[in-house]
């Protein structure tokens, strides 16, 4: 494994990307949350991420730890795949997790703390769920074998899944959960985006895209099999994450927002990233122990 060194400060939907392309550069940078008395979760103490990778696709940010990270990863000389990689943050190291003949994406740690799963386009195209352990002592191996369009997923517990569904022959994407015992799918909402987020409550949100222009965050109760509606996006946003205390952050240019079920009715803007150079944000995640991880232009 290669390792290089992380500098201090400075999809997009993949499933739809010819792998035949050099894909667009996107940075990371990290920041800490700090809550502010009025429940404003503020980011300070910027740290540029993506030195090792300054012209490539640097994309899909998951904190497995609270110091480590994953990525996915398109260096500028590949044109043909991305690969994951693992950002040590307090070791500022980057370590190549996958260097395999076919692309992997969507990193995510799996319930147990010993597998992660990721997103594998086969060499037929088909778009399978693979699970990987984190010791790499073995080569990895699909989980739901028989579906070949996810294109990105959320684990619900340790044998439900939600997965993002591409649609085939010009049918929507479709949102699906799936059980690791009868490995059948049951869709459970059409038109919908790529962000999938685990609540504290143990519901799923996700983006129900209602027209072009209006789009709603949603919760799904795996339980009562129902959804409600939480929020309408941020106009054209379908990134979000959600805080541990059930906070939502999402990003529309270089501004940062937050909203609270409990304690908002709509977003309020908490930051603006402009100062440090970002002009769009796009995909972010969090860690449990305050740091926030944000996918720029």
């Amino acid at each position: 494994m290669r390792k290089s060194g992380i500098a201090g400060l400075a999809l997009f939907h993949l499933a739809t990307v010819v792998f035949s392309q050099r894909l667009e550069h996107f940075d990371l940078v990290l920041f800490t949350l700090n809550q502010q008395a009025d429940s404003a979760w503020l980011p300070a103490a910027p740290r540029f991420l993506t030195a090792f990778n300054p012209a490539g696709y640097n994309n899909q940010p998951r904190f497995f730890s609270p110091n480590e990270l994953y990525l996915t990863v398109q260096m500028p000389s590949d044109t043909t795949q991305t690969e994951l990689y693992a950002l040590n943050l307090l070791a500022r190291t980057t370590t190549r997790i996958t260097a395999t003949a076919t692309p992997e994406y969507s990193p995510t740690p799996m319930p147990g703390g010993r597998r992660f799963s990721a997103v594998r386009v086969e060499e037929n195209g088909a778009q399978r769920l693979w699970s990987f352990p984190l010791d790499r002592s073995d080569s990895g191996r699909p989980l739901f074998p028989a579906i070949s369009n996810i294109g990105y997923h959320c684990w619900l517990r340790d044998t439900l899944a939600a997965v993002f569904l591409v649609g085939e022959n010009d049918a929507p994407h479709a949102l699906a959960i799936i059980g690791t015992g009868r490995q059948q799918a049951q869709r459970i909402a059409f038109n919908v985006g790529r962000c999938l987020q685990k609540l504290p409550d143990g519901r799923l949100a996700f983006v129900q895209k209602a027209t072009a222009q209006t789009w709603f965050i949603k919760a799904f109760d795996p339980l009562k099999k129902t959804s409600d509606i939480l929020v309408k996006t941020l106009a054209g946003a379908e990134d979000f994450v959600v805080l541990p205390d059930g906070t939502f952050l999402a990003g529309s240019g270089s501004k940062l927002y937050q909203y609270h079920p409990s304690r908002q009715n709509d977003w309020k803007q908490i930051a603006d990233l402009s100062r440090y150079g970002v002009r769009n944000i796009t995909r972010l995640d969090a860690s449990a122990g305050g740091k926030l991880a944000v996918v720029v232009q």
